[in-house]
């Protein structure tokens, strides 16, 4: 019924075998099919429900009651009933179906039988209902005074207090309860809130929200259940705003306030969530043109990470408008206003490289090298002048830029950033790789180095058996692999290399890469495994090389790992002559 592959690509691997795991411990009960829709629940930490829907083009729609499925597309819950529904046979699948049919003549007859219930019998029924529930309760006794007399701003602000009270909350189950309760009052208080005028939606709305602000001071929210009250009245307070009767500088002067002054940690985005008109943009824009003036003569400690973000902020707003206006010399004046340390220059360095104003840069550029204090600082200043150097065809002194900071910090992908840049520049050193090499080889033979009395494990013979491979170096490269402790994707690349002049050697590297590989112990390893195995005999057999070797190195992981079922599995699958034979 759902697409497994399409669920495999939309959530992430581990999710995906915790899901598979969820399924094998029959962790999905109540299994529900209806139509194109299953409903189920699934134990997890808690028990949690889940719908999984088909849509017209096939993907699988999923929602979930667990706190993941709020920022995951398909949580392992709903992995769980997919691939409960997907193992359903044709006669179960009748079952499940069978079994709708008949919740359904339930509900039909439970209707007919409250429907046969005295009025005082049934109103008792659903007392004792309410008796039982305080959220419940309080809801229908809203209803009830809403439906007698219409909730004025002052009830309704009151039932804002009561919906969200001030109460430490900690514990993930109790959190969960406190704003079920809350949404269910906030089902009945906002559509009474909308039945008054604007500017009394405006100010309900904005007081629900300062409200939540508050509450959340005290409570631990990581679970996201305060998700759907925050984007119902964030959302009613940004569509409000153009409705409400006030001038443009009103307006501008709210959004510029709720800007410049960050108040609250739920609240709609300002000014990106409200659309404003061009003029009440304009003025916007003014104060806060007006407000950075002002900061500027007041003086500005940049030290202060507080008055420099807030001085950025401010000018943000107008470095975009610039940016829109393709006002450049506008963005540039901005960006200086803020800027005091190095990366603020290596910006406005960018930004005239950009431009193709080289010397503006080059001056820039020289303002960052004075302002870098850290190592990352210069070198990022050093990158920036390989650029320029490049731009100005100074093609030397580029290279020795670029060769210093690999002497500095040698790696393989150093290297090849060297390589690009001698084809690019012309630049030609005939020692070039055997200077590299001999880099690598002096530290990579240091081993452990002491560094202020902690011993520190360097990657370079990693990085130069790398170098080895990418020179096809295969006698330096086998040697050096047989003494040092390497990747396994380092591994898998020699044995490519070497399949042709020493076949055993090579299947030799890939069943120690393999058996790395399958120790992971997830499906996204078992996967790799398997598809390398695909790909090693489909080499072999294109060049009519005997497989002999390579079936002997998979009988031997098969003993090796065979309580890995899912690996199993798969090598099953792949390769079933392996498994016949040791019947």
């Amino acid at each position: 019924m759902f697409d497994l592959n399409d669920i495999k690509q939309r959530a992430a691997s581990k999710t995906f075998d915790l899901g598979c795991e969820l399924y094998a411990s029959n962790s999905v009960s109540k299994l529900l099919i209806i139509d194109n829709q299953a409903m189920a629940s699934v134990m997890g930490q808690y028990k949690y429900k889940v719908s999984l829907e088909k849509s017209a083009s096939g993907q699988c729609l999923a929602s979930c009651t667990c706190p993941a499925a709020d920022y995951q597309e398909i949580c392992k819950h709903a992995v769980a009933v997919a691939l409960k529904v997907n193992s359903l046979s044709a006669a179960e699948f009748a079952d499940v179906n069978a079994n709708d049919t008949t919740q359904d003549n339930e509900r039909s007859e439970l209707i007919a039988w409250f429907l046969d219930k005295p009025s005082d019998e049934l109103t008792n029924i659903i007392m004792g209902f309410l008796d039982g529930s305080e959220h419940e309760y309080d809801k229908w006794a809203l209803m009830m005074s809403n439906d007698k007399q219409a909730l004025d701003a002052s009830e309704l602000s009151k039932l804002i207090t009561k919906a969200l009270p001030k109460t430490p909350v900690w514990g993930w189950n109790e959190v969960s309860s406190y704003f079920a309760g809350a949404d269910s009052l906030f089902e009945l208080i906002l559509p009474a809130i909308a039945k008054l005028s604007v500017e009394q939606q405006w100010k309900l709305t904005l007081k629900a929200l300062v409200r939540l602000n508050d509450v959340l001071e005290e409570i631990d929210d990581s679970g996201g259940f305060r998700f759907e009250i925050e984007g119902q009245l964030n959302q009613n307070l940004s569509e409000l705003f153009n409705q409400l009767p006030w001038s443009d500088e009103q307006k501008a002067q709210w959004i510029f306030e709720h800007f410049a002054d960050y108040k609250y940690d739920v609240f709609p985005r300002v000014p990106e969530d409200f659309e404003i008109t061009p003029s009440v943009n304009a003025l916007f824009l003014s104060h806060c043109a007006a407000a950075i003036e002002k900061r500027l003569q007041a003086g500005v400690d940049f030290d202060d990470w507080r008055q420099k973000s807030a001085l950025t902020r401010l000018t943000s707003v107008l470095i975009k408008h610039a940016q829109a206006q393709d006002d450049w010399q506008q963005q540039l004046r901005l960006i200086k206003i803020t800027a005091h340390d190095s990366a603020d220059y290596l910006k406005i360095t960018a930004l005239c490289k950009a431009r193709n104003d080289l010397l503006d840069a080059e001056y820039y550029l020289k303002q960052a090298y004075q302002r870098a204090r850290k190592p990352h600082e210069l070198l990022a200043c050093k990158r920036d002048e390989i650029d320029i150097r490049l731009e100005l065809s100074e093609f030397k002194a580029a290279w020795a830029i670029a060769w210093q900071i690999f002497a500095d910090n040698p790696s393989f992908n150093g290297f090849k950033d060297l390589q690009a840049l001698q084809q690019k520049t012309g630049v030609i050193d005939a020692q070039f790789t055997q200077t590299v090499e001999q880099l690598l080889l002096s530290l990579s033979n240091q081993g452990t180095q002491l560094n202020k009395g902690v011993h520190r494990f360097t990657n370079y013979p990693r990085e130069l058996l790398d170098f080895y491979i990418d020179q096809h170096d295969i006698e330096k490269a086998r040697s050096w692999a047989a003494k040092h402790k390497v990747k396994s994707s380092q591994l898998i690349k020699l044995a490519d290399l070497i399949m042709a002049q020493h076949p055993q050697e090579s299947i030799d590297l890939y069943h120690k890469s393999l058996s790395d590989i399958i120790e992971k112990t997830n499906n996204d390893a078992y996967r790799e495994a398997t598809n390398l195995l695909i790909k090693i005999e489909k080499s072999l057999k294109d060049k009519s090389a005997d497989c002999t070797p390579l079936y002997n190195m998979i009988a031997a992981l098969i003993k090796d790992f065979k309580q890995k079922r899912n690996m199993m599995k798969l090598l099953r699958e792949y390769f079933p002559r392996l498994f016949l034979s040791k019947k």
